[in-house]
């Protein structure tokens, strides 16, 4: 059973996450992304229940928020839930997820390989 509620996409994209009790700030990127949260691709992930800020790299801009790790994977990555996302935030998003069903195949996957 589906317990997702916004559709995941199949991009990647750059992801800076901050966890205060760690200090430094993780570098990564995305295997998916929805209006909800992300899966980020790491091999040393947070552990679940962390609360995290964010910085997601999309299009010409960024997109800054809070969120919470759902799902820890060592030496994978991690679920991450968004959690009180402005309003604005969540336009330019779905603007870039829906552009991104219209991207040719190839396009997605350059942007995965770089």
């Amino acid at each position: 059973m589906e317990r997702r509620r916004c559709s995941r996409y199949l991009v990647c994209v750059e992801i800076e996450i901050r966890d205060a009790a760690r200090g430094a700030p993780l570098r990564g990127n995305t295997a998916d992304v929805s209006l909800s949260g992300c899966y980020v691709a790491t091999i040393f992930p947070l552990p679940a229940g962390a609360t995290i800020d964010f910085t997601m790299w999309i299009g010409d801009g960024k997109i800054e928020g809070h969120g919470s790790v759902q799902t820890c994977h060592p030496g994978v990555g991690m679920g991450i839930k968004f959690m009180d996302l402005p309003a604005e935030a969540i336009r330019r998003l779905d603007d870039y997820l829906q552009a991104s069903l219209s991207a040719p195949p190839e396009e997605t996957l350059r942007s995965y390989l770089r």
